[in-house]
């Protein structure tokens, strides 16, 4: 079975995923709550709460482990791509009616893309037509 593209997720939520995948191993609660905390202020607690969120969405398991002092390894389910992936393509969808060649004209005409992001995309196209 193929698995589904990762929904959106709240900024909130976001900021532990990029947190969990900045550290790059499964972490401890309060390994997260630090990464987080560089961030955006939060408490112990909320991030223990959006963990569970992220959970039940599929993105993180929890397993939590029987020592002296219980704790919790956070896993992540869903990569940094596959995520940025499916959130491009929702943004594309719902902002430019799916088509990409909105963003860029919306990019170049705002001024947002210079010519050196101009090379460097004409780049990652030829690179990808060879695969």
């Amino acid at each position: 079975m193929e698995k589904k593209p990762p929904e959106t997720l709240p900024d909130a939520e976001l900021d532990v995923m990029m947190a969990l995948w900045d550290i790059g191993r499964p972490a401890i609660v309060s390994e997260i709550h630090r990464a987080v905390s560089k961030k955006r202020k939060c408490t112990k607690t909320a991030v223990h709460v959006l963990l569970d969120r992220l959970a039940g969405k599929d993105f993180v398991s929890i397993r939590t482990i029987d020592a002296p002092t219980p704790y919790k390894v956070v896993t992540p389910l869903v990569t940094r791509d596959e995520y940025s992936s499916a959130a491009s393509d929702s943004f594309i969808s719902r902002i430019f009616a799916g088509k990409w060649q909105g963003l860029i004209a919306n990019l170049v005409d705002a001024g947002k893309i210079t010519d050196d992001d101009i090379a460097e995309i004409e780049r990652i196209i030829g690179e990808g037509t060879k695969k």
